[in-house]
């Protein structure tokens, strides 16, 4: 998962909602797109509008980008819309943004991680005031941002929670093993989510993880699966920007696995269990149906189960009825808000309470955001 915006969320929401708040009504005014007022709830057929995404990498790579991908191709069933798509962009956004607006027309350009681009992206932004920039995660905490901006976050720990709850039944060694990219905030909150997870579904499952860098190989990641497995844990999932190899590991040592960030059980049809998805469809959809339109749109969407904007994939053939019917009824409570991830009492690994007795940490919560620790189960190989 690219955590290259501050991607879940910024330490301040207060000030982010003001900013936005602010520029709630942007681009409501038709002339926005050189256009007469067009119906209520439609887009307009004529001129078509040009919605440009850019992809920080390859748009088929079975994670991070793809899931964006996909919601792009929902985009195409919206009349009047015509799609320009960029990959392998992420050292020249910036300057790839700027063709998009320019001779290609776009007056949406959509990004799926910014980077160290953002602030060349933010100019963008605020010298092209008729076109809308969206990008994927949690916008910075900053006094101004260009009004033309808006960001989408969703909480993917709530999917990894799931899929830890069908790993922890699943397990019969009670050892889960976990590669992860660094132990940043945004990427603990998964790793403990999952472990939560699997917790909840057997007390004595334990999980090991495995931190390989930003900027690990496919082939760097699949060492660390096999070291993981070769060690003795019999389910192994990620939290990365790719997770195919980790699948493709399981598969070939026999064992079970849980994917991200899109379907990956055509990699382990045999052993896949379930996975984390992005589901930015509805979001891509709905937000460029209002600026086309005309209408008010809102410049932070954020969620998990409850907008939409993350879910699981389908159980593959390992996982049994209990385990089933156990993570339908807590993907339920999620999603209606009568649950949270993060419910006190939590211990970390070296026995401190990290979340007292009573109290929820929900996605919003920037406590999240500042998150150090492991949770109890939880060993780092090599520690």
């Amino acid at each position: 998962m690219k955590t290259l915006i501050h991607n879940r969320r910024a330490d301040s929401r207060r000030d982010v909602l003001r900013a936005f708040g602010a520029a709630a009504m942007l681009l409501a005014a038709p002339r926005a797109f050189g256009q007469s007022a067009p119906s209520a709830s439609s887009v307009p057929e004529s001129p078509d509008l040009g919605v440009g995404v850019l992809y920080c990498g390859d748009r088929t790579d079975f994670g991070f980008n793809q899931a964006h991908a996909e919601a792009a191709r929902a985009l195409t069933g919206l009349p009047g819309l015509r799609l320009e798509e960029r990959e392998h962009a992420a050292g020249t956004l910036a300057a790839t943004a700027e063709e998009l607006v320019g001779p290609q027309g776009c007056r949406v350009v959509i990004v799926t991680a910014a980077g160290d681009a953002l602030p060349g992206l933010l100019a963008q932004a605020d010298a092209h005031r008729d076109t809308v920039f969206l990008f994927s995660g949690a916008p910075l905490d900053r006094d101004r941002l260009p009004i033309n901006t808006g960001f989408f976050e969703g909480y993917i720990e709530e999917a990894q929670h799931i899929s830890g709850l069908v790993a922890g039944y699943a397990s019969r060694a009670k050892t889960i093993g976990l590669i992860a990219s660094h132990p940043a905030p945004d990427v603990l909150r998964c790793v403990n989510a999952f472990a939560l997870g699997a917790r909840r579904a057997d007390s004595a499952a334990a999980l090991r993880v495995a931190f390989v860098g930003e900027a690990a190989t496919p082939r760097q990641v699949a060492e660390a699966a096999r070291a993981l497995a070769d060690g003795g844990a019999d389910v192994l999932a990620a939290q990365l920007d790719g997770a195919r190899p980790v699948c493709e590991v399981a598969e070939a040592h026999g064992i079970l696995c849980c994917g991200l960030h899109t379907d990956l059980s055509a990699f382990a049809p045999q052993g896949f269990l379930t996975g984390a998805e992005w589901a930015w469809e509805k979001a891509y959809a709905e937000t460029v149906a209002l600026i086309a339109a005309g209408k008010p749109w809102k410049h932070l969407r954020q969620g998990g189960f409850d907008q939409g904007f993350v879910r699981n994939t389908a159980y593959g053939p390992p996982v049994g009825v209990e385990a089933r019917a156990h993570a339908d009824a807590a993907r339920m409570q999620l999603a209606n808000g009568n649950a949270a991830v993060f419910r006190g009492p939590i211990q970390d690994n070296t026995g401190r309470t990290v979340v007292a007795k009573g109290k929820a940490l929900r996605g919003g919560d920037a406590e999240l955001g500042r998150m150090v620790w492991l949770a109890d189960g939880v060993t780092e190989v090599g520690r």
